[in-house]
């Protein structure tokens, strides 16, 4: 699962501070409101934590993301702590889990029906969970339901149980000694609170290149330890 994060994330991070995510910035200020005002890339996926913004915000992604690549990739990348949670919890004996989750959750950006009710980020959760399960013939589990008429700026029923689970898996793992404490934060701040890996990276006065290296090893020995805990025979 690691291998394409970190390419995402090593092309995300030459994205948000390019000269093109600054025009982009300047352009959509001028022609969505909700857009206005942001100074990175950066801070519009953070404002998935501002329940006054998040959903205005997304809203313009989607509206503007079926022209517009950096607004696709934006909306993608404030989406992504949801894809990798969807990954790891229905694709364990899918080596290609993550980059099916991925594929998935780009077409659906880029075609987003604009009217559609209920949040753009419980809807692309949603859509992807059910395609990749479709593609995979496995039954939905009960304990993992959303309802199509969401109600605008509250967490999906989806999102919260997929972060729990996940959340749950991480701390488990930290436990059984397969990742430190500092990297479990790591991968809670970024992964899931969408901090920036560079702002992590300085506090804890190591490179971008060496953290995002220390996460990537976590991530494949979670993804790991999965697969072999799924294949263990159920005792009797």
């Amino acid at each position: 699962m690691g291998r394409i994060l970190e390419v995402l994330d090593r092309e995300w991070e030459e994205l948000a501070t390019s000269p093109k995510a600054r025009r982009a910035l300047i352009r959509w200020a001028s022609i969505c409101p909700a857009l206005a005002g942001f100074r990175s890339l950066e801070e519009v996926v953070a404002s998935r934590r501002d329940p006054a913004r998040s959903e205005p915000t997304q809203r313009a992604l989607a509206v503007l993301a079926a022209e517009d690549d950096v607004a696709a990739r934006t909306l993608l990348k404030a989406v992504t702590p949801g894809l990798v949670t969807i990954a790891a919890r229905f694709g364990n004996d899918d080596e290609a889990a993550i980059e099916e989750v991925m594929a998935l959750a780009w077409e659906r950006i880029r075609t987003y029906p604009c009217h559609r009710s209920g949040t753009v980020a419980a809807n692309v959760l949603l859509d992807v969970r059910k395609r990749y399960r479709r593609h995979r013939t496995i039954e939905t589990p009960e304990s993992v339901y959303l309802d199509s008429d969401l109600v605008d700026n509250k967490p999906s029923v989806e999102e919260e149980v997929l972060g729990r689970l996940f959340i749950t898996d991480l701390v488990e793992s930290q436990y059984r000694g397969l990742m430190t404490k500092p990297v479990l934060a790591t991968i809670l701040r970024t992964r899931l609170g969408g901090e920036a890996l560079a702002e992590v990276a300085n506090e804890q006065h190591v490179s971008v290149r060496l953290l995002r290296h220390r996460r990537w090893r976590a991530e494949v020995r979670l993804a790991s330890s999965r697969s072999l805990h799924e294949a263990e025979p159920v005792p009797r």
